[in-house]
């Protein structure tokens, strides 16, 4: 006879992953072209989503009190741990790729999680337990190696996304996103629970793994439908379509003046006009991007892009934080008694802690101690 926590913690745990993914699959989002990505990564989701209610549900009917349960239960807790990996994995990535990977990239990264799925179901199905015991801990190894293929998968992501971030905003807390690389390791952490939940047998462990794992699914789910409404704010940021086709520019001061070519002169040009920019102060602005800056300066994005990133050797958000610090200094100097809050107000900061990070990240020291120190 099944025990009553399992029979509580099975219904509970199917019902909301059903409701949820009811949800993330039928939940009406914003008709924008844009969105596709979104869309897609949301039908992967709710695959998850249903396809753990669905294996949960054949467990608690076909599961009994005989030693093969045990067997059983790491199978199916091995199977959706590799097959939620995959998932989340994909899904999350789409999160901040505007172009969406490939299906000839999905489907080759989906195969070997078929055949693992396949070939552990298979050996519970067919061998003796010592087999299983043995063949258990093999797909484990495996399962933990493409747990590392996919952490560097996202993480080199991630680290696209943070690029773009950093060049299209000026403060370096905009819009990062960073509830999906939580979500990505905390859906990391909660598959090695559920690894060792498997090889640990117990009632007791595996009813505190599905609480967390319900609230953990739950809280993820609110976030991933609210994405669409958040869209818009990193939209510009992630649409590149104008960067690929630009060449790297020629800085004005290292081109050679006899030999000047028409990129040379307009970035000469580009040059002279984000010097009056800079003398204009207009960085102070709250909230600037990069495109309203080559909108003000009439100039293409991707240019002014690549002639930060080449000629000052900064990302966008770089540049803009050291030209504020510099400003801050000198209103410290001016106005020794003006709080850091008025003066992260005038430079254009968002608050003052983002002020102090980033004086404290380029001068060492913060920006009280800098000015009782008197550091220049």
């Amino acid at each position: 006879m099944i025990d009553p926590y399992t029979i509580i913690s099975v219904i509970t745990t199917s019902t909301v992953f059903l409701v949820l993914g009811l949800l993330l699959l039928f939940l009406e989002i914003p008709d924008s072209p844009l969105l596709g990505n979104y869309r897609r990564a949301r039908k992967m989701m709710a695959c998850a989503y249903l396809f753990f209610a669905g294996v949960s549900i054949a467990e608690f009917l076909f599961s009994d009190a005989s030693g093969a349960d045990v067997m059983l239960m790491q199978t199916i807790f091995l199977a959706i741990a590799v097959s939620q990996a995959l998932l989340f994995t994909l899904a999350l990535m789409a999160l901040l790729e505007v172009r969406f990977p490939g299906w000839r990239f999905i489907i080759r990264e989906a195969l070997p999680v078929v055949l693992f799925i396949g070939a552990i179901f298979a050996v519970y199905a067919f061998a003796s337990e010592r087999v299983f015991a043995v063949a258990f801990y093999l797909f484990s190894g495996t399962y933990a190696l493409l747990l590392w293929r996919y952490t560097r998968m996202f993480l080199a992501v991630y680290r696209q996304f943070h690029a773009k971030m950093d060049n299209y905003f000026s403060d370096y807390d905009a819009e990062r996103m960073r509830w999906v690389v939580f979500s990505f390791f905390a859906a990391l952490t909660i598959g090695v629970m559920a690894l060792l939940t498997a090889v640990f047998v117990s009632t007791l462990v595996a009813v505190l793994f599905a609480v967390v794992f319900n609230i953990f699914y739950f809280w993820f789910a609110i976030r991933f439908i609210n994405y669409a409404t958040r869209f818009h704010t990193i939209e510009n940021a992630l649409d590149d379509n104008t960067e690929n086709d630009v060449e790297q520019p020629i800085c004005s001061q290292t081109a050679d003046e006899d030999s000047q070519t028409p990129q040379s002169s307009i970035f000469s040009l580009l040059d002279k006009k984000i010097k009056q920019w800079v003398t204009d102060k207009k960085f102070t602005e709250k909230g600037i991007t990069i495109t309203m800056v080559s909108d003000f300066l009439e100039t293409n994005r991707s240019y002014l892009s690549s002639y930060i990133n080449t000629c000052k050797a900064k990302t966008f958000c770089e540049w803009i934080a050291e030209l504020r610090v510099e400003e801050a200094k000198k209103i410290m100097k001016q106005y020794p008694d003006m709080s850091v809050r008025k003066i992260a107000k005038k430079v254009g900061c968002s608050n003052e802690s983002h002020l102090i990070r980033q004086f404290t990240k380029i001068n060492g020291v913060s920006p009280t101690v800098w000015k009782k120190k008197g550091v220049d």
